[in-house]
């Protein structure tokens, strides 16, 4: 079993807060495989990325996603293989995706972890040493996949004095839980990290602009709508006026910046607790209805990706709905997936509510 070295490395990669928000991610996937929303639910949920762009003044203007290949191959495997190939059965979903990303003015990658021998040297990974951990690119252009050089590629961001953070100090809940995850899953995540921390941060040293990532991607199955997902664990907030849940305000304009170029609409899914820790449900809000029943004062949150302080707005519970089976029925996907359309359908409500309750 290698959880336990896995998770010990991931414990001096993640912040407490890191960790809890990849648990809920990880519970999901976990739920997904056993079927819980579905047995067409394998089919709908696709990996998410990092959303990365180089430290330059017009940083905003190159923001690339990065996909990272779920498990790490040999070099022998790195040098027969295309992108098509690693892919498999995900490559029409993922193609899709990229399409959608491209014209979100995205640009997008997918890196293939590489080895000698196909095994994570895991005893130099814990003593922070990278360097024999090898990437393969692959950049989505015109709708194929090309093959690019990762080093030459980074030397056109500016800088090499990026460094990484660690985190620690977890919760022992969270740990033991961290522990429990399928051991698939927990090589998903580290990959996710060694390419982050391990490659862009600690081999290149890049500085970046911005960080962020998605969560996942909610698709139907005809490939028509596709959600951007933002996936966490909280329990809701309430004072003597009302009963609330708080999310980061970058979060809801990265996936306004993916979804507005597609009039696509997006999912913030929660993994609600109660404040013993104790699951509730699955609870999830669109895009559109964030914009519309968002408070808009914003107060302090918890440090971002970047360690710098967060700015959370405010949502009410009432307006979350139960996230199953249904909620990812195509016939529901298709109601919701258009976020301008929807926005307006909200609006004409609100309007109609306003007559009803003031000028009768």
């Amino acid at each position: 079993m290698e959880n336990n070295k896995i998770v010990k490395i991931l414990q001096d990669f993640w912040p407490r807060n890191k960790a809890k928000g990849l648990l809920a991610q990880s519970t999901l996937a976990n739920e997904v495989e056993e079927s819980v929303f579905g047995k067409n639910g394998k089919d709908k949920f696709l990996p998410g990325c990092w959303l990365l762009a180089p430290k330059n003044p017009d940083f905003y203007k190159f923001r690339f996603s990065f996909f990272i290949h779920q498990s790490v191959v040999s070099e022998k495997e790195i040098k027969s293989a295309n992108c098509e190939k690693f892919l498999g059965g995900l490559y029409r979903p993922f193609h899709a995706i990229a399409e959608f990303l491209n014209n979100a003015g995205i640009g997008v990658i997918y890196a293939i972890p590489f080895t000698k021998d196909g095994n994570l040297p895991y005893g130099e990974i814990s003593k922070r040493v990278f360097e024999n951990i090898g990437w393969a690119f692959f950049s989505f252009e015109g709708g194929n996949f090309i093959p690019r050089n990762p080093i030459e590629f980074f030397k056109k961001w500016e800088g090499d004095r990026g460094r990484a953070s660690y985190g620690g100090n977890w919760d022992k809940v969270v740990t033991e839980k961290v522990k429990k995850l399928d051991e698939k899953i927990l090589v998903e995540l580290l990959l996710n990290e060694l390419f982050y921390i391990g490659f862009i941060k600690s081999v290149l040293k890049k500085p970046l602009n911005d960080p962020y990532d998605v969560d996942s991607f909610l698709m139907s199955m005809s490939q028509r709508f596709i959600f951007p997902m933002e996936i966490k664990e909280k329990f809701a907030g309430e004072n003597q006026h009302e009963k609330f849940f708080g999310i980061d305000a970058g979060r809801v304009m990265m996936l306004l910046r993916l979804c507005l170029p597609n009039d696509a609409n997006a999912i913030y899914l929660i993994r609600e607790l109660n404040e013993e820790g104790n699951f509730i449900d699955w609870k999830y809000i669109t895009l559109s209805d964030i914009i519309m029943s968002s408070s808009w004062n914003l107060q302090a949150g918890g440090p971002g990706m970047g360690g710098q302080s967060t700015q959370t707005i405010r949502l009410p519970y009432d307006y979350f709905k139960k996230f199953d089976e249904t909620a990812i029925a195509d016939e529901n996907l298709q109601i919701i997936g258009n976020m301008p359309k929807d926005v307006k359908n909200l609006a004409k409500s609100f309007g109609m509510e306003i007559s009803s309750r003031f000028y009768k």
